[in-house]
């Protein structure tokens, strides 16, 4: 094996002793004086039994009570510790590692530099999530639940920014809305537009969904805030106006129940329940025409202009007088025939 330590005789144990332990030069230093590679220098000393520094001119500084103090209490990261000393973040790691000190994940990290976003739950806010929870608004699964976030899709961007601007009220801030085409071979046009709100993440919001989501199923839960703002939310979002108000739900037709009960309760009003097959286990709630004085009063005017139509019939006049001649004749027909008979 001649060729594997050709440098022998120039790199013998004497020479790297005189050189590297008592003059204390550097391998970098052994290399440039004898032209050869710092790796190579390295392996001799190995060879000779001779113990290769390590830089450690940080070891008085970067101790172990240091990230005791600055790592563990204080909780600073790696970065942080790096701005503040001026010493390469690899470095400090390098120590932390020479110190056997486990360091943190990157998620953990931000879990402590980041601390939970928080907002207060008032009654009007309460009320305000309920409702938009009731209808359209959901607060999706966070794979780490810790925060979690309130998210809303709608046709109408004057909507989403009402919602945007009531959200705010309560001190939760919402990323930009975004909009969409959504192809769709229903329409005329072969889609059409989609806005989407999504709310910045918080702690709070898990408080809404452990109340909503019953083992990741949306339910109605058995204190929700039935109030003129949480069924105004869920008018605006659920229901519509053709000759009769339905509220659709979506919800099983127990929940439906739930609601029909609190609907009878607070305004005196009996919705029809409304379900059939392709339903698949759900039901809708429909509100008279008699009763439906009762229910837009109770809610109050319109807040947004895209949605003005809901407050007022939309069948059209002639469908209208259609069914009104039709229902007259079959009224005579029966009168007709009770007095032959």
């Amino acid at each position: 094996m001649p060729g594997k330590y050709k440098y022998l005789k120039i790199l013998s144990k004497k020479f790297l002793i005189k050189n590297y332990i008592k003059n204390k030069k550097s391998i970098l230093k052994i290399a440039k004086l004898t032209n050869i590679n710092r790796n190579t220098i390295s392996r001799y000393l190995s060879l000779n039994g001779i113990e290769i520094r390590t830089k450690c001119k940080y070891l008085s500084f970067l101790n172990k009570n240091f990230f005791i103090k600055n790592y563990f209490k204080k909780k600073k990261s790696i970065n942080q510790i790096s701005k503040e000393t001026g010493i390469v973040r690899s470095v400090i790691r390098d120590y932390t590692k020479r110190l056997n000190i486990k360091s943190r994940s990157s998620i953990e990290q931000k879990r402590i530099s980041f601390l939970p976003k928080k907002f207060i739950i008032t009654k009007n806010c309460l009320s305000f999530i309920d409702g938009s929870l009731l209808g359209d608004g959901s607060i999706p699964l966070n794979p780490y639940q810790r925060e979690f976030s309130y998210t809303q899709g709608c046709k109408y961007k004057e909507y989403l920014k009402y919602v945007r601007k009531r959200l705010l009220r309560y001190g939760i801030t919402s990323s930009p809305i975004l909009t969409k085409w959504i192809n769709d071979s229903r329409c005329k046009e072969g889609g059409y537009y989609e806005s989407y709100l999504h709310t910045h993440r918080y702690e709070t919001f898990k408080i809404f969904r452990e109340r909503w989501y019953k083992n990741g199923i949306k339910r109605v839960p058995k204190d929700f805030q039935f109030t003129p703002d949480s069924l105004l939310q869920f008018y605006l979002s659920d229901g519509n106006f053709y000759r009769e108000i339905r509220l659709c739900s979506s919800f099983s037709i127990k929940d439906a129940k739930f609601l029909r009960k609190l609907f009878i309760k607070n305004l005196k009003i009996t919705p029809r329940l409304i379900t059939s097959p392709w339903m698949k286990g759900k039901a809708d709630l429909a509100i008279k025409k008699s009763d439906i004085p009762k229910f837009l009063n109770y809610i109050g005017k319109c807040p947004i202009r895209c949605y003005q139509y809901k407050w007022h019939d939309n069948e059209p006049s002639e469908k209208r007088l259609e069914r009104n001649k039709r229902a007259r004749e079959v009224y005579h027909l029966k009168r007709q025939h009770l007095i032959k008979t």
